[in-house]
């Protein structure tokens, strides 16, 4: 999820109340292997359970454990699924408005591909997912966070 932004000389907030990880939610990431093979294409699925979901959204990046540049790429597969990339290259997966939907109140989920890189160490996925009320408040809403490490081959 983005920051907050400044607007106006004042902070502005899009989700404010409980804290991370509140009790009766979790995000985390379906399909990534224990240990990468470079170059495989993986098909993951970033997974938010929550109750009383109404919207919801995520972020999803893949870096390098040791140094923190971009590891892999990321590809989407469905159209609520978007990939955007910042301006050094490292790709964040996230919703789109249509992804922003639920049809079912207990969370939803959001499938995309992840390349592996073709060489390098340990990856380390970042995930973030938020359980709105449907609102239109900053109030209500549950936001989920996860760190998965995915074992890479050694560097020689």
């Amino acid at each position: 999820m983005p920051p907050p932004s400044r607007s106006r000389g004042r902070r502005v907030e899009c989700h404010t109340g409980d804290a991370l990880n509140a009790f009766g939610g979790s995000v985390h990431i379906e399909g990534l292997p224990k240990r990468y093979t470079p170059g495989t294409t993986y098909t993951v699925t970033v997974v938010l359970r929550a109750e009383e979901t109404a919207i919801a959204g995520f972020e999803l990046a893949a870096r390098f454990r040791a140094g923190g540049k971009p590891a892999g790429s990321l590809r989407t597969i469905d159209p609520r699924v978007s990939v955007t990339l910042d301006d050094h290259g490292l790709a964040y997966a996230h919703q789109t408005e249509a992804g922003a939907v639920v049809s079912d109140p207990s969370g939803s989920s959001w499938p995309l591909v992840w390349i592996a890189p073709g060489e390098g160490g340990d990856v380390v996925f970042h995930v973030a997912a938020n359980s709105g009320n449907g609102d239109n408040s900053p109030l209500g809403d549950l936001i989920y966070a996860a760190e998965v490490r995915v074992e890479g081959i050694p560097r020689s």
